[in-house]
């Protein structure tokens, strides 16, 4: 294994700690800033394999969590706008970064994740998670990106954990309250 190989792969194991604890935050504005430093480090992984439909995504990923971080603190929402000019941006990168179809993975997990951001809805923000997760292994096989097949498995876990304490368990909660409440009438 060559040296910017094993450097790569030191990279996406900082990504994969920040990114795998960013899910484990209830508010948005915590996941997001921990998912700006996970980019960043998936940034500088992609680039040492010049896999750049990857580079291309981290950096959207780093604009992304920035873009929505000031208009949560701003208390406003992303303006429709925006939202069109960055997934346009995202789609025309596709294109000129397109390799093959592994290539086109990237893309689609930038948008979905956009999409479930832009809604302010960390329940489907949840779920994207996951099936972004899958995408990412079956990229990260492509890549040779080995570190970050194991990162995105355990990121996989980590959502469906999330899913469980913050969507499944909550509603169990609230509907055995409601039924102690119904009882108690």
């Amino acid at each position: 294994m060559s040296t910017v190989l094993i450097v790569a792969q030191v990279f996406a194991f900082f990504a994969f700690i920040l990114y795998t604890l960013s899910f484990q935050f209830k508010k948005r504005g915590n996941v997001l800033k921990t998912q700006i430093f996970a980019n960043i480090f998936y940034t500088l992984e992609y680039i040492m394999l010049d896999a750049y439909a990857g580079v291309n995504n981290s950096l959207f990923g780093i604009t992304r969590s920035i873009l929505f971080y000031v208009f949560d603190k701003q208390k406003k929402k992303c303006p429709p706008y925006v939202a069109v000019i960055f997934l346009s941006l995202v789609v025309i990168f596709g294109f000129v970064s397109y390799t093959d179809v592994f290539s086109i993975l990237p893309v689609i997990i930038s948008i979905i994740f956009f999409v479930a951001l832009y809604t302010e809805d960390m329940k489907l923000y949840r779920k994207v998670a996951v099936v972004a997760s899958i995408l990412w292994i079956i990229y990260n096989i492509a890549v040779q990106a080995y570190v970050s097949v194991f990162d995105y498995t355990i990121e996989l876990i980590s959502s469906l954990v999330a899913i469980y304490r913050f969507d499944i368990k909550k509603e169990r909660e609230k509907k055995k309250d409601k039924d102690k409440f119904e009882k108690l009438k």
